[in-house]
């Protein structure tokens, strides 16, 4: 197995320590997991299939049929709001799409660390709408002016424009101007995480 993943890892082009950062794992445990030393986890094996490893011949030795122009980001079965927000329970996979590899390369996106999620609301209108997809970079968690996030505040989920202010204020809006922008202070305020930068949506139509 190890001999196997090894293989794949260079198949994507990546060094042990940069495979290895996207799997969550030293670069000291990569090597181990390649020289057969111990056995790579479930959780190693999932990430290193969203990062394009064909993990199925690195478990069966098997060549399992991979277009590498394409890969598979993971759906999950919530949905942020994009309104007043909305509760939401664990986060459960619901299959994933497909994105050209080179697309996202070139926007300096890695599989491993996106995530596709639902929309509900109305308050990003028109730039999004309800029941649009988001693709979700959860690697990007400092907020830009003028770019979409993923806003965990509680335990509701958001999409809102972000913006760090003076003094430790997160200042949070929408493009409906229906909606009120409004201010966190995050000194004072438990409970409150930036998830991923919005990088891209689908249409519902």
């Amino acid at each position: 197995m190890g001999s196997r993943l090894k293989a794949e890892r260079m198949r994507l082009g990546k060094s042990p320590g940069d495979f290895a950062a996207l799997c969550g794992v030293s670069r000291t445990t990569q090597f181990n997991y390649e020289s057969g030393d111990r056995p790579p986890d479930a959780d190693y094996l999932q990430l290193a299939h969203e990062a394009g490893m064909d993990i199925h011949f690195v478990v069966t030795g098997v060549k399992h049929e991979v277009d590498e122009d394409f890969v598979v980001v993971q759906q999950y079965d919530v949905a942020a709001s994009a309104g007043h927000g909305m509760l939401n329970g664990h986060e459960i996979s619901a299959g994933g799409l497909s994105f050209n590899r080179q697309w996202l390369a070139k926007r300096g996106l890695y599989p491993a660390s996106l995530k596709v999620i639902n929309v509900s609301g109305e308050s990003m209108l028109p730039r999004l709408s309800d029941g649009d997809k988001v693709l979700v970079d959860i690697s990007d968690t400092q907020p830009k002016s003028g770019r979409a996030y993923v806003l965990l505040q509680g335990e509701e989920l958001l999409v809102k424009y972000c913006q760090l202010m003076p003094d430790g204020l997160l200042r949070v809006s929408s493009s409906n101007p229906n909606y009120p922008t409004y201010d966190i202070d995050l000194a004072k305020t438990d409970g409150v995480s930036i998830v991923g930068r919005v990088v891209a949506s689908t249409h519902e139509w």
